[in-house]
């Protein structure tokens, strides 16, 4: 797949346009002129020079060869002869190719592609002598051709134009037809007999005397035509009766295409679908803050007493105050250190006068000034996992989450939380007036609008609930807080609160949520100014599988339909046509995360995404395994670190920039106190000491790290 890849880019950049290639298991090379989609055979088998030269030939066809019409002539003598008008046109646009096409040329008639190992050159149809010049002919193989067609053969040479192209192989179609009836003309002259006299009876001794006169005006005698036909049917070199079918097909030509299907690997596996990422508009996925809460408010009932809860989330506002801070502190101290950094200091040109009394020993006089560069301004968006998984640690989750958010509106960076659910219908069928039940019929008409090949997210059941955002005044960001903190105290302390309807925890759609995040970046740029953002994904597993419209035979046999299969089933090619990127085949729900990921990152450059994963205690080798590069001594000391730290920042992911793993009995934000018992020993007060200053540090790890990829 990787050299596909590279392949493929080859292809892209030899055509200077956003070709769309494609390599399947099938025999011959292929243009799709309307789409712009050059089919190439998987060529497993070809060499690195031979795959240049086969890439360069059908890239030349698709640059310059326009679409076909009827020709009075057959279409392998087109084919021979626009075959070497593009090749020299690519040859001269891109003379580094020079050399792949004398290579693999070279290479592939020592292994004898064209057919002609036993073949004696000069007596080959003309047509065969045209393509084996053009293409092996500067490789030392010297073909011979008559006068007339020499001229042919210039002219082919010379030819600019598909016009002229085709111009010259009728005119080759029109010789091949008169050398071939000669040969016929030579094959049926009577043989003589030891008299120099025909066997024939008497009666055509005037057709005798018309042939020889025939061959007098040809500047050849009778006898001398009776000779060279006598020579060239013993050598083999009189067509046979059917010539004349044979002469209208290239045989060295249809000779490379056979040996060229073996170039393909027939064990490879299976088939390679292409599946194209597409643009997904933000606006048919997400719920704004202003929905989301409304709605939240609209359905609290006054029976229900949230007294608890909203005393949690005050003490909890109090208690975080210090690590706020303390975020805060870091931050400013890292933007004033790195634009120290950028600092620039030079003269101005002017005396300084409080330094003149100082001119017989200074000789710096003059005024200075300090430049200190604007630094890039940051933004923060967060995807958050709302799946029924998190159910168990999702209050921990949402401390970290308001942790940083408070963080940010108090330092002012922009940030929007966006929290994936599959379960929002009800609350927008109920906002329209409607039963939030949704009918069997309702239910299949939301799988319409499937396309081919493109990956499927359904519009009618995936949403992204944009629940906190500092586009808000503080007023309403702390609505935002209070809001959520009562949701998730609900649902993971199983109080009498009722839930929200629509707001209930249901499937993983994260790889979704990376799919329309990547054109939300574009737009949170746009409306907030900042250079730089950072995405925050916080979840506690994988995603759910991802799927793309695939075409089937329908029920009753006749027609077909649209149904939705997996992209990592393996044999799917993930394509980006926008920045004409392929990504390799996917095999689990991991990898096709990373690549989503990769892409957004590609179509957003210089956009910083971290992941930060609530684990259980035994779950941290398997989220190494699975999100980094494995090394065997990093994740023996990541093992210790955490076992000692009960949190860790993970070396060398995959896609991800960065990625924090905090244990799910960590995650306490509560401020951490001295606690020893009156009367208790030094040692105890010792202990007790170090452990609290522990539990202080590790926490302040992930938030150093945190911080220096946002300051």
């Amino acid at each position: 797949m990787l050299t596909q890849e590279i392949k493929g880019n080859l292809a892209r950049l030899l055509a200077t346009e956003n070709l769309v290639v494609e390599h399947k298991n099938v025999s011959t090379a292929s243009f799709n002129v309307d789409d712009r989609i050059l089919t190439l055979p998987s060529w497993d088998k070809a060499s690195n020079v031979v795959y240049d030269l086969l890439v360069g030939h059908e890239v030349g066809h698709a640059l310059y060869t326009p679409v076909w019409d009827n020709f009075s002539c057959p279409c392998d003598y087109v084919n021979v002869t626009e075959d070497a008008r593009i090749e020299k046109l690519m040859k001269r646009r891109y003379p580094g190719l020079r050399k792949s096409f004398y290579g693999g040329y070279s290479e592939l008639n020592a292994q004898d592609f064209f057919g002609i190992a036993d073949e004696d050159l000069d007596v080959l149809n003309f047509i065969d002598r045209v393509n084996l010049h053009f293409k092996i002919g500067t490789a030392g193989v010297s073909i011979n051709f008559t006068p007339v067609e020499q001229e042919l053969v210039d002219e082919c040479a010379a030819a600019e134009t598909f016009d002229e192209a085709v111009a010259v192989a009728e005119k080759m179609w029109e010789l091949a037809k008169e050398e071939q009836k000669e040969m016929e003309n030579l094959a049926n002259v009577p043989q003589s007999g030891g008299d120099g006299r025909s066997d024939a009876s008497e009666s055509q001794s005037t057709d005798d005397d018309e042939s020889e006169q025939q061959g007098d005006e040809d500047g050849m005698t009778h006898e001398e035509m009776l000779e060279e036909a006598a020579r060239r049917e013993e050598e083999n070199e009189l067509p046979s009766a059917g010539g004349a079918a044979e002469i209208s097909e290239s045989q060295t030509q249809g000779s490379f295409d056979r040996a060229a299907q073996g170039l393909n690997n027939r064990y490879s596996s299976g088939r390679n679908v292409y599946v194209d990422i597409p643009k997904f508009n933000p606006v048919d996925f997400v719920v704004d803050w202003t929905t989301i809460h409304d709605w939240i408010d609209e359905c609290s009932d006054e029976q229900y007493d949230y007294s608890f809860a909203d005393a949690e989330y005050n003490s909890f506002k109090k208690s975080i105050q210090k690590e706020v801070n303390y975020l805060v502190k870091e931050f400013e101290c890292k933007k004033s250190a790195d634009a120290y950094s950028r600092a620039m200091t030079s003269r101005t040109g002017i005396l300084d006068t409080s330094k003149l009394h100082t001119y017989k020993f200074n000789e710096d006089l003059f005024k200075k000034v300090t430049i200190i560069p604007e630094g890039k301004n940051h933004g923060m968006l967060f995807i958050l996992d709302w799946s029924g998984s998190m159910g168990g640690v999702m209050h921990p989750t949402i401390k970290q989450l308001l942790t940083l958010t408070m963080f940010c509106k108090k330092v002012g960076i922009p940030f929007e939380v966006y929290a994936f659910t599959n379960e929002w219908i009800p609350a927008e069928r109920a906002l329209d007036g409607k039963s939030p039940e949704i009918t069997n019929d309702e239910y299949y008409a939301y799988k319409q609008h499937i396309e081919k090949n493109q990956v499927y997210i359904n519009k009618s059941f995936f949403r992204m609930m944009n629940i906190l955002s500092s586009r808000s005044n503080s007023k309403n960001f702390d609505r935002q807080c209070r809001n959520i903190w009562r949701e998730v105290f609900s649902m993971s302390y199983y109080v009498s609160y009722h839930g929200t309807i629509g707001m209930g925890l249901s499937g993983t759609p994260l790889n979704e949520s990376i799919l329309v995040m990547k054109d939300i970046i574009p737009q949170f740029q746009k409306s907030t100014g900042v250079n730089k953002v950072n995405l925050m994904i916080l979840t506690d597993g994988e995603a759910c599988g991802t799927g793309y419209g695939s075409e089937v035979i329908s029920y009753d046999g006749e027609s077909t339909r649209m149904t939705v299969r997996r992209i990592d089933g393996g044999d799917v090619i993930l394509r980006d046509r926008k920045i004409g990127r392929m990504y390799s085949k996917s095999s689990g729900f991991t990898e096709t995360t990373n690549l989503f990921i990769d892409n957004l990152k590609e179509n957003n450059p210089g956009v910083n995404v971290m992941g930060f994963r609530i684990v259980e205690s035994s779950g941290l080798t398997t989220f190494y395994h699975r999100y980094c590069h494995n090394e065997y001594d990093a994740l023996y000391q990541l093992q210790k670190q955490w076992k000692k730290e009960k949190s860790a920042v993970l070396p060398n992911p995959i896609s991800y920039d960065a990625l924090y793993a905090i244990h799910a009995k960590a995650t306490s934000t509560e401020d951490v106190e001295l606690e020893v018992d009156a009367g208790a020993s030094k040692t105890q007060v010792r202990s007790a000491f170090r452990k609290m200053l522990s539990k202080k540090q590790n926490n302040k790890k992930i938030l150093n790290s945190f911080i220096s990829l946002i300051s």
